[in-house]
């Protein structure tokens, strides 16, 4: 195949760093909000397993209403 003057690589654009470094940080914020809602998520799910624990592992005396009730967030 034969190349032309006018064929040039993304690479030899004057713009192609600053729009790469762009994408780049763009990317590693979109990954940090993930991970800061992954780990938001991880919390409310934990306390929510510690409340089921504690109403699971309750003596069936202690139970005074037997209606559920909505976990403390």
């Amino acid at each position: 195949m034969k190349t032309t003057s006018s064929d040039r690589t993304l690479e030899s654009f004057k713009i192609f760093p600053i729009i790469a470094w762009i994408i780049t940080i763009g990317f590693a914020v979109f990954v940090y909000n993930i991970a800061l809602e992954l780990k938001a998520v991880a919390a409310d799910l934990e306390k929510q397993t510690q409340f089921l624990q504690e109403r699971a592992s309750m003596s069936p005396q202690e139970i005074e209403n037997f209606e559920a009730e909505k976990p403390v967030r």
